[in-house]
């Protein structure tokens, strides 16, 4: 039965962790099942870095959403166009790059959610309600409740607002875009300490303002303290990522079979 429900903010309220996964690439509707069964709960499509088209992204969230999974867009900007287009579609919720303060975050609250707490177009039923007849009032209340907002911080600047992003009604989560924070910042050599901060202060800011903070590009190394420091959504890598490091990873050991085939049929 179609939901309209969002599964990772239930678990976020019952304080368990949700892992996500980013699809870059990859835009045939399965690889939501193989998401889900890898045994994350949910996915996140790249419309920002990615390839894919309206309806692309619209199938995946579909399917991701039939097999139990949340999932999310991380749109091409905050305009509000895109923003539409990623929940009219299907997402649960939208990942917005470069949110700078405040004033930009209030602005993406607007566009993703329906009256009173927004200005979002109403449609009487679409793929976002799984095209089900319900009372207007009752499908704005549901949708309103089920669309997440993660605010993505990526400059010094956005960093040091993360206070004031986190007070935004609406905004869900903050998460650090950790390569274009680390370039706006000119810190390739010590990223990892300037991250540590980053994460150190957007987890101070969600914690004073009852929200929650993404555990993005944190890493093997980086991932304990941010879970001490209260992540609860954590991120985790991309179906480009996965598939070079698999098919890198056979690829060398079957040439070194290969190799010691080949040493003993000379012997």
């Amino acid at each position: 039965m179609f939901s309209i429900a969002n599964p990772a903010r239930r678990k976020l309220a019952a304080g368990e962790f949700v892992l996500c996964m980013a699809i870059r690439q990859v835009s045939t509707v399965n690889v939501a099942l193989m998401v889900a069964s890898c045994g994350f709960d949910a996915l996140y499509v790249d419309r920002e870095h990615g390839i894919f088209s309206d309806e692309a992204a619209s199938q995946l969230c579909l399917m991701a959403r039939a097999v139990g999974l949340t999932p999310l867009v991380r749109v091409k900007s905050a305009a509000e166009s895109h923003i539409a287009e990623a929940l009219e579609g299907g997402a649960l919720g939208v990942i917005v790059p470069h949110v700078q303060d405040a004033a930009g975050a209030e602005a993406v609250v607007l566009h993703a959610k329906f009256p009173p707490a927004g200005h979002r177009s109403i449609a009487a039923m679409s793929s976002a309600t799984g095209y089900a007849a319900m009372p207007i009032a009752e499908s704005i209340q549901a949708q309103n409740e089920a669309t997440m907002i993660i605010a993505m911080l990526e400059t010094p600047e956005a960093v040091s607002n993360a206070r004031a992003i986190a007070a935004v009604r609406g905004i869900d989560a903050l998460m650090v875009g950790p390569n274009d924070l680390t370039a706006a910042l000119d810190v390739a050599i010590d990223a990892a300490e300037h991250l540590k901060d980053a994460y150190t202060t957007i987890s101070a800011a969600c914690r004073a303002e009852g929200k929650h903070w993404v555990a993005g590009g944190a890493g093997r190394d980086l991932l304990p303290m941010c879970i001490s420091l209260g992540a609860r959504f954590i991120m985790g890598g991309n179906d480009v990522g996965y598939l070079l490091s698999a098919a890198r990873r056979d690829a060398s050991m079957l040439r070194e079979v290969i190799g010691l085939g080949a040493r003993s049929i000379v012997s």
